[in-house]
């Protein structure tokens, strides 16, 4: 038996494809489930809706910070501030590493 709230759900995107705000993708579509999959069950819903709303998991946005800092790095010929800079980006990469971690 479905849940009220399966029932809710389930005619919000009924509703949402009908006003064409929702567009399934077409039918022979491959879905590809491996990254899904390899996330904590825990954690596969919030995952998945940042995912399909453009924003990636923490994880994702260490490296990319991580990635900008290091061109910036290129720029800086101060000492102090390449050490500053190296130091945040060491930052970053622990806090990817950890991230990663924890999802084992």
């Amino acid at each position: 038996m479905d849940s009220p709230l399966s029932k809710l759900g389930e005619s919000m995107i009924d509703e949402a494809i009908t006003n064409g705000s929702l567009n399934p993708p077409p039918k022979d579509t491959p879905l590809d489930l491996e990254a899904y999959f390899r996330t904590p069950e825990a954690w596969r819903g919030a995952h998945s809706m940042l995912k399909s709303n453009g924003f990636a998991p923490p994880e994702i946005e260490f490296l990319r910070e991580a990635a900008e800092l290091e061109e910036s790095l290129a720029t800086i010929s101060c000492p102090d501030q390449r050490r500053e800079l190296r130091n945040r980006i060491d930052q970053y990469c622990v806090r990817f590493r950890l991230a990663t971690e924890r999802l084992r």
